[in-house]
C-alpha cells in the first residue's frame, strides 16, 4: 500500500512537489483505504463461537479423540480459531465484528451452586438409603448443575449480552456438527459427512402452547428479524455447500422445516439461541467431526498448530472461516 500511495503522490496528489519524501506513508497507509475494498463499511456483525472448550468441553459433551495418540476434539476450540479469523477478515472489509468470546471460558457469571436447587429438583433421588446411592444422587446432582451452568446459562447470558449490551446487525453462531456414534462406539467415525445452516422456526404444538415460547414468537414475527435472516441464512448455506462440496443435512422427524427449495441446506429450527436473540441469528453447523473425512481433516490441522507447521492446503477452520465471509458479502455487499 507505501507504493500504491508513492504513485498517487506522485501522479494525483502532489504531482510537482516530493510528497513522498515529506510524508510518512507507514502511518498513512492503515488509514488510506478506497470505500470499494470496504463494502461492509455499514455492518455490525456479532459471531458466536459456540460452547466453550478448555476445561469445559467434557461437561458440554463436546470433546473426543478416537484413539490416544490423536488430538482431542473439542468444539469450542475449533470454532473459537474460526470466529477469530472471521473477524480479521471482515474487519479488512470495513465490518465492525464482536465475539462474544474470547478464550476457553464461560462468560456466564453464574457458577453451577446457582443451578443447585434445579438440577436437584431434575435429578430424582434413589430410594435406596445407602451411603453409596446417597453419593451417587450427589454426583448427579453436581454434573446436572455444571451442565446446566455452562450450556442452558450459557446460552441464556450469550442471548441477554447481544439484546442489551452489543445490539448487533446480525448474529452467527458458529458449530461444527458431530454425528451419534455407531452402537455408542467412540472408537469407530462414521461414514456420513454433511452440513447445515439454522434459523429461527419450526415451533411444535406443545412449545406454542407455552406464553414464554408465544410472547418470542411474537417478537421475532413484529421486529422485521425474518427476513434478514432468511437472506442471511441462505447465502451462508449456499457458501457452505459450494465450498466444502458437502451434501446438504436431511432432518428426519418435525423438528425441523426445510425452508427454501433452492437452499437444501438451510433449515428453521426452535432452539434457544435463535428463539431468544432479537436480532436476525443464524446458526452454524458444517461438517461432522466424527466422519471419516472430518475427523481426518480436523486431526491434520490440530497437528499442525501444534508443530507451527504450514497449514495444510485444504485446512478445514481456514475453508470454514472462508465460508463465512463469503456468505456474509454475498448477503451484505449489494444492501
Amino acid at each position: 500500500m507505501p507504493d500504491q500511495i508513492a504513485y498517487e503522490l506522485s501522479t494525483r496528489y502532489t504531482p510537482y512537489a516530493d510528497g513522498a519524501a515529506v510524508l510518512d506513508l507507514e502511518q498513512i497507509a492503515p488509514k488510506s483505504i478506497n470505500a470499494f475494498d470496504r463494502p461492509l463499511a455499514s455492518l455490525h456483525l456479532a459471531l458466536d463461537p459456540g460452547h466453550v472448550g478448555g476445561i469445559w468441553a467434557e461437561w458440554e459433551w463436546r470433546n473426543f479423540r478416537i484413539s490416544k495418540e490423536d488430538h482431542w476434539v473439542r468444539e469450542g476450540e475449533l470454532v473459537l480459531e474460526v470466529a477469530q479469523r472471521i473477524r480479521t477478515r471482515l474487519t479488512r472489509l470495513g465490518a465492525k465484528v464482536t465475539l462474544l468470546r474470547e478464550d476457553c471460558r464461560p462468560i456466564n457469571p453464574k457458577t453451577f451452586i446457582d443451578y443447585w436447587p434445579l438440577a436437584a429438583a431434575e435429578e430424582v433421588p434413589s430410594t435406596e438409603l445407602s451411603l453409596k446411592a446417597q453419593l451417587g444422587h450427589a454426583l448427579a446432582v453436581r454434573n446436572r448443575a455444571i451442565h446446566l451452568a455452562i450450556v442452558r446459562g450459557e446460552i441464556a447470558e450469550r442471548a441477554r449480552l447481544v439484546n442489551e449490551v452489543i445490539q448487533p446487525d446480525a448474529l452467527i453462531s458458529l458449530h461444527i456438527n458431530a454425528a451419534a456414534w455407531p452402537d455408542g462406539d467412540t472408537e469407530q467415525v462414521v461414514d456420513s459427512d454433511h452440513a447445515h445452516v439454522l434459523i429461527f422456526g419450526c415451533l411444535s404444538e406443545a412449545e406454542l402452547a407455552l406464553p414464554r415460547q408465544q410472547l418470542r414468537l411474537v417478537e421475532k414475527l413484529s421486529n422485521g428479524s425474518g427476513a434478514v435472516e432468511a437472506r442471511l441464512g441462505a447465502a451462508l448455506g449456499s457458501a457452505l455447500i459450494e465450498a466444502t462440496g458437502l451434501p446438504a443435512s436431511d432432518y428426519q422427524g418435525r423438528n425441523a422445516i426445510r425452508i427454501d427449495p433452492d437452499v437444501p441446506s438451510l433449515w428453521a429450527r426452535n432452539l434457544m439461541l435463535l428463539r431468544l436473540v432479537d436480532c436476525p441469528t443464524v446458526l452454524m453447523e458444517p461438517y461432522i467431526t466424527n466422519s471419516h473425512s472430518s475427523y481426518a481433516r480436523i486431526q491434520k490441522a490440530l497437528s499442525a498448530r501444534e508443530c507451527h507447521e504450514p497449514l495444510p492446503a485444504d485446512d478445514i477452520l481456514v475453508e470454514y472461516a472462508d465460508v463465512v465471509v463469503a456468505g456474509v458479502l454475498r448477503a451484505y455487499e449489494r444492501h
